[in-house]
């Protein structure tokens, strides 16, 4: 897969989320570790990106299940909190910009699977997510916003592949849900990559055309793809740029 794929795509936020071992319930067509953004397989950081706004009273205790989940240790949790209130996000659920989690998997996650990924929505399917917007409880709040706002995905990234997601009250249910990828491929051919995703927009489409017509839950469905960003030299300068 190229580069130039993102080219065409507008970001959905940028996501701290964990590589996971593959579930036993799912098939062996897919390799043994996987990558998702989908909130009912991994975990994805939700809470230190809150603490922008929320003003708990305890706020140590708010984040340290979260902070575990990522290898962040105890005694960095006072200035994780402070490096997060300083923070400028413009969305209150996900990341706006690349720079902060990677700032963030630098400075303060332990867990070696955890990865910064963005995600990119395909401009040709910009009129078929605002037709499903009814579907979600919330009408997209939270991705939404993001959408409409037509921003290019961070420079730097590499393209990992596309999952058919469908977004449902801020969070994100997968292709895997449903086990879709034996069924996808016994009908269609279509193989995950060594990441469980899928390589190609028009295979990923038809993916999600599946689930809808084979009915997946309520939600809004589209393949989005999944750019990976490392804390390398080169990427933060390009983040500093922008």
């Amino acid at each position: 897969m190229t580069r130039d794929v993102i080219d065409d795509c507008i970001s959905g936020g940028y996501y701290v989320v964990k590589m996971i071992p593959r579930p036993r319930d799912l098939s062996g067509i897919l390799p043994s570790t996987l990558l998702t953004v989908s909130n009912c397989f991994t975990t994805v950081m939700c809470d230190v990106i809150q603490l922008q706004w929320d003003n708990y009273e305890n706020v140590s205790e708010a984040i340290a299940d979260e902070a575990r989940e990522f290898g962040i240790e105890q005694s960095q949790i006072p200035n994780l909190v402070s490096w997060a209130k300083a923070q400028h996000n413009s969305n209150y659920w996900v990341f706006t910009e690349v720079g902060p989690p990677l700032e963030l998997r630098s400075q303060f996650i332990g867990d070696a699977s955890a990865r910064v990924v963005g995600i990119g929505l395909h401009t040709s399917l910009l009129g078929a997510f605002e037709a499903q917007l009814t579907k979600d409880i919330n009408k997209g709040s939270g991705l939404v916003e993001l959408v409409n706002g037509k921003r290019p995905l961070a420079e730097g990234g590499s393209p990992l592949g596309f999952e058919p997601l469908g977004f449902e009250a801020t969070k994100f249910h997968s292709w895997l849900c449903h086990y879709a990828p034996d069924e996808v491929y016994k009908q269609f051919g279509i193989r995950p990559n060594q990441l469980g995703l899928i390589d190609n927009l028009e295979d990923a489409r038809r993916v999600n055309d599946w689930l809808i017509e084979t009915g997946a839950e309520p939600a809004i469905w589209e393949p989005w793809l999944l750019v990976e960003y490392s804390a390398d030299r080169e990427t933060l300068r390009l983040c500093n740029q922008q």
